[in-house]
């Protein structure tokens, strides 16, 4: 069965709904730094895109880089209601076209969720960069 296209939506409209996902997203990954109203102000002040599907939602930013100012499309947050069903493998296609049609150069997802990479990789995905940190004591 074919996905449902993903939508840009309106962060305003859709707030309620999503504040609740990026917060068990913060909650499961307590190493990033940003709260649950700072992705609500970057999708309303146009730094970030919200995309809604019947699963979650996508929250997706523009990543340049600094030396050949390619852009890249940034999959910033994903959340499902329901995890485990390859959604970010699902929207690739879909995602991929979008990005085509902007200009990037790239996809780009970063996630510490382990079980991903095996998804991911089996669809042509490719690993770039893992970031591991350890905190200076």
């Amino acid at each position: 069965m074919e996905p449902t296209k993903p939508e840009i939506g309106d962060i305003r409209l859709e707030w309620d709904w999503v504040k609740k996902g990026v917060k068990e997203i913060l909650a499961e990954q307590p190493q990033l730094t940003f709260r649950a109203e700072d992705v609500y102000a970057e999708c309303l002040h146009g730094n970030a895109v919200l995309w809604t599907t019947k699963e979650g939602f996508i929250v997706s930013q523009t990543s340049t880089d600094p030396f050949t100012n390619e852009n890249t499309f940034l999959v910033w947050l994903a959340w499902a209601k329901n995890k485990g069903n390859q959604n970010v493998v699902k929207y690739t296609p879909f995602f991929n076209e979008v990005a085509k049609n902007a200009g990037y150069k790239f996809l780009k997802v970063k996630s510490p969720i382990e079980a991903i990479s095996k998804y991911l990789l089996n669809e042509g995905w490719n690993i770039d960069t893992i970031t591991y940190r350890k905190e200076v004591k």
